[in-house]
């Protein structure tokens, strides 16, 4: 069987056990990055903002993200095609109890194994990653820096630019051509024998759902073998499996 996610070889059904927690992972901070986007609503506090903001006073990015109307939007829209197919109730009937959002994401929460086994389970976690990196950027929690990999195509030298943000947005090799998601590049590139690639700390946290502190012992303990602030994301990946 292979990922609904990233095609790679799996033994469960629906997504690989790394894509179902880096999906779990993004879905369960949604509230909190609203939460959090209040503190950035000023103009200047997100390195988002624009002319345009701040001349009416205000960071429309952070803005967006503190209502949680456009993410309560689109979960809404997941949530009533998981209760529509499961038979449950319909989202119409059931009367809104709390914080909308916390209860939305709760409920995908308890649904998140089924729906990754459905046929739309790609377009679901594609939403999920924007969501929470539209959050993230809004709240400052990470800046953005150019990471490359090495093409998986055997003849071809060339790297290939990637945003561990969104990890299901395709990308193309300017030398090959060829294009794939982020998730199935990556796991081409670890399967091929002679291709080796190197990833900051906080991008291979990102694609392990792994805290920083984690990552850096087993880099402490396995000796990995690291390129300036760079680590070997296979022989990290080879520790867990080991």
């Amino acid at each position: 069987m292979s990922c609904s996610l990233c095609n790679k070889f799996d033994d469960v059904d629906g997504a690989c056990r790394r894509c179902t927690s880096q999906v779990r992972s993004h879905l369960s901070q949604l509230p909190d990055l609203s939460h959090e986007a209040a503190n950035f609503i000023a103009p200047g506090r997100s390195g988002a903002g624009t002319a345009t903001e701040r001349s009416i006073g205000v960071n429309v990015t952070a803005l967006d993200c503190a209502m949680g109307i456009d993410t309560i939007r689109i979960l809404h829209s997941w949530e009533s095609v998981v209760r529509s197919e499961r038979g449950l109730t319909p989202p119409a009937f059931i009367s809104p109890v709390g914080d909308g959002l916390v209860a939305s994401v709760s409920f995908h929460l308890t649904h998140l194994d089924w729906s990754l086994c459905q046929g739309w389970a790609p377009d679901f976690a594609r939403e999920i990653f924007q969501l929470n990196a539209r959050g993230r950027a809004a709240t400052q929690q990470f800046q953005e820096q150019v990471r490359r990999i090495p093409c998986p195509t055997d003849d071809c030298n060339k790297f290939v630019v990637i945003d561990v943000e969104n990890l299901h947005e395709e990308v193309e090799c300017r030398n090959c051509r060829q294009r794939w998601t982020i998730l199935r590049l990556v796991a081409l590139a670890m399967n091929n024998p002679n291709k080796a690639f190197f990833l900051d700390v906080e991008a291979i946290g990102l694609w392990l759902g792994m805290t920083k502190r984690a990552v850096y012992s087993i880099i402490k303990s396995h000796n990995i073998s690291r390129r300036g602030n760079l680590y070997d994301l296979g022989a990290i990946v080879k520790t867990r499996s080991a």
